[in-house]
Formats: structure tokens, C-alpha cells, sequence
């Protein structure tokens, strides 16, 4: 049956407009799957994340079973005998004879140079308990009641300076839990100390070290070393804090925020970041406008730039050959730093290197995605902060003096979830601070607590960490 013209028209009107809803669902359902597969791209990136191209700790990543190979005889070792004690350290000599051969029974055996064993021992120990009579006394005159003060230098507490001193670095330094803590001087000494004192004792011991702080502090950021930068995350009462450090060779200083911003970073410093000279950092804002002699962690970049290396399309060489060669840098630093090679030689090495460093971020930012592109363009905008270290001696391409002192705090916000009071905050601080800086210059962290809290009951100045510093 032959349909009319007008009946052609309407059919073929019906079919456009049909095809016309058909095209715009499938234009939106075009959109959508965009959408979706960029998603699950951003989502498998995030899945692919470990320690070795993102500022993941180690500790995150996935481990899989070792594989079972055939092992490796191991070579054998040459041992060591442990030194012995000189005759003024010996407390007791024990004789040990024979009066027959144990082989044959007989008793004809001539006596030959003794072999010699010192054997340590720990010794029965109980703490000193001493008692105060406070005499008390009453006025003929006013009628007033009055107490006979305590001896200089004996705390107005039930615990001595030592023992507050030992309390103190068992949790600031060793990280043990108050109540682990607690049992372990109970079981050493027979003392029982109860939960809330836990915490007035860290509180002595922290105004005990504020001046060693205060010390250390102008030490680290007004001496010619070169100053590392970096911050963390913290728990303060379920609340958001941040650590800040500021490292150096000869120490550490921490400070806990309630903000990661540039004035947070600035109250750490103690002055503003144009005066701050010779900073190693990561690309972090706050730091941008850090003074002369700034320099980029080249740790930091090359995981990020092997973040891009399991992408398709030119990211892939682009991200892999720049990883590659900020990896050479630091290679040819820690030659340098080791001896192996000269300045001279580790500079000419260093001076290729830049140039096919330039090279591939020019690359990037022009073939890259948005993400390489603009870290490219960022580093070519700060590109002579990428080698400061060459200009500078004693300064480290990366970060990771001040990435290892934070671990420490990382590990105790992980085991106790942080602080729970401003007093715990400063605690925190300053035990962190002195026991990192005695760790450095080779010092008994436990003697020195526990001298800075006798030298402030009797209101004397502190111990000096090295008096050749001046703190």
C-alpha cells in the first residue's frame, strides 16, 4: 500500500524526532561513561598509590608472600669478642678450681693461665624513700599558723627529681604508655604511682626543659647550619593539629599547631620566611617564600613524577625519565658525600644532568596531561631550587633529615592518638625536642632529663647539651 506525500512527511518528521531524543541520550550517556571512566582512572590511580610514588609511609603498603627460592648459603662471619671490663670495674672475683682430671680421674694436674669470663649482673635495687617532718608552727603575735619550708632543691611532690626524670623518658622517649610505664617502675622499685600523678610529673618535667628548648631552638634556627622543614598530622582532645620540626645536624626542635599554615610555620621559625636563609622543604605553599638558598626535595619529586610512569600516553616516559634522572642526583650527591668522587666531579655530572632535566619538563609541559603539565610548569618556574644544594655545603638535595624526625611522633600519634591537653602538647615538644638533640651529639638522654629537673628545683640553670654550640 503506497502511502501518501503527506503521510511520508509525517513519518519521516516522527522519525527525526526520534532520532533527535536518541541522539541527546546518547549524548548524555556518552557524558556520563566519560565521567564514570575518569573516576574509576582517578580511583585506580589512588588504589596503585604506595611509598614509592606518593608520601605514603612504608608501613601502608600492600606486602605480598615472599617467594620461595632456593636461599643462598650465607658466608660465615668473622666473630667478635666483647671487650673486657678493666680491673677497677670488677666488684667480685670468683676462683673456680679442680682437683682431678675430669678425663682420667687422676689427680696430677699441673695449673695453666685461667680463661677468663665477667659475667654482668643486674644488682637488687630498692628506691629511697625519705621522709620530710614539716615542722609547723604557730605565732605568739598574730596567731598565724605557718610550715617549716622544704630543703632547697626538694620538689613539693611525692616523687623525687630522678624518678621523675626516669618516668618521663620512658613515655616522652620510648614511647611506653602511661600505664606500662607505671607497672615498669613498680616492678624495678616497688613504687606505685598513680594515673593522674602520670601527668603532673610530664608537666614538671616539661617546665623543667623549656629553657633547653628555648636553646635549642635559637641553635637550630639562628646557627650556619642548613634548616630542614616538615609537618604532620596530630590528635589533640579528637581535634586536628599539626607537628612542625625544624632539623638540623645539631638538633631538633618541634612545635604542635592547631594550623598548617604559613603563620603556623612562621611561630615555629620565629621570624618570617624571607628571613630565613639555607631551607630544605617540600613544594608545600607554606614555604614558598622561604628566603636565599631554598631548596626543593628531590626525594618528594621523584614520587611524584613515578606516579605518572603507570599512566598511558606520553606521561609515561616523560614521568619515568624524570624520576630517573632526579634519582642520578641524588646518587651523585651521596658519591660526593661519601668521598668517592670530587666537587668538581660530582658539579660537571650534575651539569648535564640539569640540562636533560630541562629538556624533559619542557616535554611535559607541553605533551603532558593537566596534572604532569602544570607540575612541569612549576618546577621550570622554580627551576634553580631544584639544585640549590650545588651552591651550598652541607646541604642535602632531599628532606629526609626532617622526614626521619617526624617518624618518631608518627609512630606515638599512632600508638596513643595523640595528647588529650595544651600541657600534654608541650610535653610532646619539648622531651621530643631534647631527647632528638641529645641522640645527636651522642649524650645519655636518661641523665640528662633527670639533671635539668634536679638543676630546676634548685633554681639553677639547665645542663648544657654542647657548650662549643652555646646550648
Amino acid at each position: 500500500m503506497k502511502l501518501t506525500y503527506e503521510e511520508l512527511e509525517a513519518k519521516l518528521g516522527a522519525t527525526e524526532e526520534r532520532l533527535s531524543a536518541t541522539e541527546e541520550k546518547l549524548a548524555s550517556v556518552s557524558a556520563l561513561l566519560k565521567q564514570a571512566l575518569e573516576r574509576i582512572a582517578e580511583l585506580e590511580e589512588k588504589l596503585n598509590l604506595n611509598s614509592k610514588n606518593s608520601s605514603k609511609p612504608p608501613s601502608s603498603d600492600q606486602k605480598g608472600d615472599t617467594p620461595q627460592k632456593d636461599k643462598q648459603k650465607r658466608k660465615s662471619r668473622e666473630g667478635k669478642h666483647r671487650p673486657l671490663f678493666p680491673a677497677e670495674r670488677i666488684d667480685h672475683q670468683v676462683e673456680c678450681t679442680r682437683d682431678h682430671c675430669p678425663h682420667c680421674g687422676s689427680s696430677l694436674i699441673d695449673l695453666l693461665t685461667p680463661e677468663l669470663l665477667q659475667q654482668v649482673e643486674l644488682p637488687e635495687i630498692r628506691a629511697i624513700v625519705t621522709e620530710y617532718l614539716l615542722n609547723r608552727y604557730e605565732c605568739q603575735c598574730c596567731g598565724q599558723h605557718s610550715t617549716a619550708d622544704l630543703p632547697p632543691g626538694i620538689p613539693p611532690s611525692a616523687f623525687g627529681p630522678k624518678l621523675m626524670g626516669l618516668f618521663a623518658t620512658l613515655t616522652g622517649v620510648f614511647h611506653l604508655a602511661k600505664r606500662e610505664a607505671i607497672q615498669l617502675i613498680k616492678d624495678l622499685y616497688d613504687v606505685d604511682i598513680g594515673l593522674g600523678s602520670s601527668s603532673n610529673i610530664e608537666e614538671r618535667v616539661a617546665n623543667a626543659l623549656d629553657p633547653v628548648c628555648q636553646r635549642i631552638h635559637n641553635v637550630v634556627m639562628n646557627g650556619k647550619f642548613c634548616k630542614h622543614f616538615d609537618e604532620t598530622g596530630w590528635r589533640t582532645s579528637g581535634k586536628r593539629r599539626f607537628v612542625w620540626v625544624a632539623s638540623c645536624e645539631a638538633g631538633a626542635c618541634y612545635r604542635i599547631d592547631p594550623s598548617r599554615s604559613r603563620a603556623a610555620f612562621e611561630e615555629l621559625a620565629g621570624k618570617s620566611c624571607e628571613d630565613i636563609t639555607g631551607a630544605v622543604t617540600d613544594r608545600y605553599s607554606a614555604y614558598i617564600t622561604i628566603g636565599k638558598l631554598h631548596q626543593y626535595c628531590l626525594a618528594h619529586l621523584i614520587r611524584d613524577f613515578r606516579r605518572f610512569v603507570d599512566k598511558e600516553g606520553p606521561d609515561n616516559p616523560i614521568g619515568d625519565a624524570l624520576a630517573k634522572e632526579f634519582a642520578k642526583a641524588c646518587q651523585f650527591h651521596g658519591e660526593y658525600r661519601e668521598g668517592t668522587i670530587s666537587k668538581a666531579q660530582r658539579n660537571m655530572r650534575l651539569g648535564h644532568l640539569k640540562n636533560r632535566v630541562e629538556y624533559w619538563l619542557d616535554d611535559g609541559l607541553a605533551n603532558g596531561s593537566d596534572k604532569l603539565s602544570g607540575l612541569c610548569q612549576t618546577l621550570l618556574d622554580n627551576f634553580e631550587k631544584l639544585w640549590t644544594f650545588m651552591k651550598v655545603d652541607g646541604m642535602e638535595p632531599t628532606n629526609n633529615l626532617a622526614e626521619r624526625d617526624l617518624r618518631k611522633l608518627v609512630i606515638w600519634r599512632k600508638k596513643s592518638f595523640g595528647t588529650k591537653s595544651d600541657r600534654g602538647e608541650r610535653f610532646v615538644e619539648r622531651i621530643t625536642s631534647v631527647a632528638e638533640t641529645l641522640k645527636r651529639h651522642g649524650q645519655n638522654v636518661l641523665a640528662f632529663i633527670q639533671q635539668a629537673v634536679i638543676s630546676y628545683y634548685r633554681k639553677e640553670l639547665p645542663p648544657q647539651i654542647c657548650a662549643g654550640l652555646g646550648f
